[in-house]
């Protein structure tokens, strides 16, 4: 393979590299945010709890307020939990960043090593291939569209997004009678 369709495979995994390093940090944004909204009633109800129970009226009065806040606070924590927001945030940031060390050392390659062979390539396809495997929550849709609107067509996307479209059978009814009566 000479040295031009080596580059060519660089660039397209300096694409597909930079393209998942916006998708990981649309989802830390988008997860962070919505992290912040949960935590703000757990903030509100612990702290209005503290204050009531910190009262000195009738702790008989009390009772109902304490039930609310106390199944308010138990059902946002099990929702934290349960969609593993917390986590999210953590794996799409560490995650975006080796998308983006690994857009820099392709970068770096491009514009300095005159001696591109398939090695590096190997090892490229090969670090890609792992940051990709590493992660642990799928995308949201909607992040995975708009970065398609923006990128596509643009960038090398990578496969999340290029397969991301319905199968369209344009085979003919003929093609495809042929063929089931060969089987």
């Amino acid at each position: 393979m000479d040295k031009q369709k080596y580059i060519k495979i660089l660039q397209e995994y300096r694409d597909k590299s930079y393209i998942c390093n916006i998708l990981c940090e649309k989802s830390y944004d988008f997860n962070n945010i919505l992290k912040q909204m949960i935590n703000i009633p757990l903030i509100l109800s612990s702290a209005i709890m503290g204050v009531l129970n910190s009262n000195s009226v009738n702790a008989k009065d009390l009772q109902i307020a304490n039930i609310v806040l106390n199944t308010s606070t138990g059902l946002i924590l099990s929702l934290i939990g349960n969609f593993k927001i917390t986590e999210k945030v953590a794996d799409f940031k560490n995650n975006a960043i080796k998308f983006n060390k690994l857009c820099h050392k392709i970068e770096d390659i491009l514009l300095n090593d005159d001696e591109i062979d398939k090695d590096i390539i190997k090892t490229i396809i090969s670090e890609y291939d792992t940051i990709t495997e590493n992660l642990d929550y799928s995308y949201p849709n909607h992040i995975k569209d708009k970065v398609v609107k923006i990128y596509g067509g643009k960038k090398v996307l990578p496969n999340i997004l290029n397969c991301n479209t319905d199968f369209v059978d344009n085979r003919s009814s003929a093609t495809i009678e042929i063929s089931s009566s060969i089987v």
